[in-house]
C-alpha cells in the first residue's frame, strides 16, 4: 500500500517549483515573497510576529529579513517604548508587490490549466480544510486579519 500523502507532497513540491520559477525574474524565493506580502498587507510588523505567523524559528526569520534588508526591500526601525524593531517595506519592496501577485496568478493559471478551474478551486478548499484540521493557520490569521489572501 502506498501512503496517501505521497502524491500530495509531490504535487506541493512541483507547485512550489513553479512558483520559484515564476518569482525568479524578480529575485525572490516563495517564502520571501509571502513575507513581503504579509508586511505589505499588515503594515509594519515585529520580527517575532513574522516568526509566529510563518511557523519559523526566530533565527530563520532573522536570516530572511537580513537578506531582504540587504536587497533594499525592507527596513527596520525602532518603535518607541518597545525593545523590538518594526519591519516595514521600502519603496523597492512595495514596487515588487504587483510582481509577486503576477507570479501567484501565473501559478494559479497553471493549476487551472492542468486540472481545470473547478478542480483547482476544490483542491484549494480541500487543502485549507486539511491545513486547519492539522492545526495550521494562514499567516494573516496569526497576525489578526482573516481577510488577507494567503
Amino acid at each position: 500500500m502506498r501512503p496517501l500523502f505521497h502524491p500530495i507532497l509531490h504535487a506541493a513540491h512541483l507547485i512550489e517549483a513553479q512558483l520559484r520559477d515564476a518569482l525568479a525574474p524578480i529575485g525572490l524565493h516563495p517564502r520571501q515573497a509571502r513575507m513581503l506580502m504579509a508586511i505589505a498587507e499588515n503594515g509594519p510588523l515585529k520580527q517575532a510576529q513574522l516568526a509566529l505567523a510563518f511557523d519559523l524559528a526566530p533565527p530563520t526569520v532573522t536570516i530572511m529579513l537580513t537578506r531582504l534588508a540587504r536587497d533594499g526591500l525592507i527596513n527596520r526601525h525602532s518603535v518607541a517604548d518597545q525593545k523590538q524593531t518594526a519591519i516595514a517595506l521600502t519603496e523597492a519592496g512595495r514596487a515588487l508587490i504587483p510582481e509577486i501577485e503576477r507570479a501567484w496568478m501565473q501559478v494559479d493559471r497553471m493549476l487551472c490549466h492542468s486540472i481545470g478551474t473547478s478542480q483547482a478551486e476544490g483542491l484549494s478548499q480541500t487543502a485549507r480544510k486539511l491545513r486547519d484540521a492539522l492545526g495550521g493557520k494562514p499567516p494573516h490569521a496569526k497576525l489578526g486579519d482573516d481577510e488577507c489572501g494567503y
